[in-house]
C-alpha cells in the first residue's frame, strides 16, 4: 500500500507497507530508483547497510527490525527499508513490522512544524527500534533464569525452551551486529566536509548517540548468548551424567541376568551326560 504524507512543514514521508509491483513500480519512476536500490528493497533477505549515491544524491539505509510470531511465540528479525532525498523519507515495511510506521507516525506528530530535517526523524527512529532489542533481551534474560531451576535434571520443555532461546539469540546477535555495521557506514560516509553526504552538527550528535545505544545492545546481545550457552553445557553435562548413570545400571543388571542362563545350562549339560551314561550302563 502506498500512502504519501505531508510532514515537517512541506516535506514528504512515503509509506509503502507490504509493496506490491505496483507500488514498487511507482517509487521508482517517481523518485528515479537504481536498480541497485530496488533490488535492495525487493530482497526480504538483505543484510543491514547504508549506501550513499552521489549522483541522485540519494540515501538507502537497510535496518534490522524485531517483530514476535504469535504463533511461535518467538521473536524474528525482519529487514525494512528507508530511502532518503533532501525533502523525502520512503520506508519500505513488510506487513508484520506495523511497528515502524506506527513510531514514525508518533515521532512526526511529536515533531510538528518544528524545523528538523528527515535524517534527524530517521536517526530518532533508530534510536527507539533499538529500544526492542534490550527489552527482547530483558524477556530472554528472564526465561533464561527460569531455566536453570530444575529438580535433578531439566525436563524436555526446559530443553525444548533452551534450544528456542539459543536460536533466538543467533538471530538477535546477527542483526545486531549488522545494524551497528550500518551505523559506521552512515559515519564513514559523512566522515568530513569533502564528503558529498553533509551532516548538521545535530545530525552527528544523533549519530553518535545511535551508535552507543547500538553497541550497548550488542554487548548485552552477546553478553546473553554467552550465558545461554554456558547453560546449554550444563544441560549437556547433566544429561550425560544420567546417560551414564544408567548404562552402569543397565551393565551391571545384564552381568547379573546372565548368571542364571550359564549356570542352568552347566548343569543341564552335565545332567544330560549322566543319563546318556546311566542308559549306556544299562544297555550293556
Amino acid at each position: 500500500m502506498y500512502q504519501e504524507h505531508v510532514v515537517l512543514n512541506g516535506q514528504h514521508w512515503i509509506d509503502v507497507t507490504d509493496p506490491t509491483d505496483e507500488d514498487l513500480q511507482q517509487l521508482k519512476t517517481k523518485f528515479h530508483l537504481t536498480n541497485k536500490f530496488e533490488s535492495y528493497v525487493r530482497d526480504s533477505r538483505e543484510r543491514s547497510r547504508f549506501e550513499y549515491n552521489d549522483q541522485t544524491k540519494m540515501a538507502m539505509l537497510i535496518w534490522q527490525v524485531i517483530v514476535k510470531d504469535d504463533q511461535l511465540n518467538e521473536y524474528q528479525v525482519v529487514p525494512v527499508s528507508f530511502i532518503l532525498t533532501e525533502e523525502t523519507l520512503i520506508s519500505v515495511v513488510p506487513e508484520n513490522t506495523n511497528i515502524v510506521n506506527q513510531t514514525l507516525h508518533e515521532l512526526f506528530a511529536q515533531m510538528g512544524t518544528k524545523p528538523l530535517s528527515i535524517l534527524t526523524v530517521l536517526l530518532q527512529l533508530l534510536w527507539q527500534l533499538n529500544d526492542q532489542y534490550m527489552d527482547q533481551i530483558d524477556e530472554i534474560n528472564t526465561l533464561r533464569e527460569a531455566l536453570t531451576k530444575f529438580h535433578n535434571n531439566p525436563s524436555n520443555r526446559q530443553i525444548k525452551g533452551l534450544s528456542s532461546l539459543s536460536n533466538q539469540l543467533v538471530h538477535l546477535t546477527t542483526a545486531i551486529d549488522n545494524n551497528a555495521m550500518a551505523i559506521q557506514q552512515i559515519k564513514i560516509n559523512a566522515n568530513d566536509a569533502t564528503d558529498e553526504l553533509v551532516l548538521t552538527d545535530k545530525e552527528r550528535n544523533l549519530i553518535a548517540d545511535v551508535e552507543i545505544e547500538t553497541k550497548q545492545s550488542q554487548q548485552m546481545t552477546q553478553d546473553t548468548a554467552d550465558l545461554v550457552d554456558r547453560l546449554s553445557n550444563t544441560y549437556n553435562n547433566l544429561l550425560n551424567n544420567t546417560l551414564n548413570d544408567t548404562m552402569r545400571f543397565l551393565t551391571i543388571w545384564s552381568l547379573i541376568l546372565a548368571v542364571p542362563p550359564i549356570i542352568s545350562g552347566f548343569y543341564g549339560m552335565n545332567i544330560c551326560l549322566w543319563q546318556k551314561a546311566i542308559l549306556l550302563g544299562l544297555g550293556r
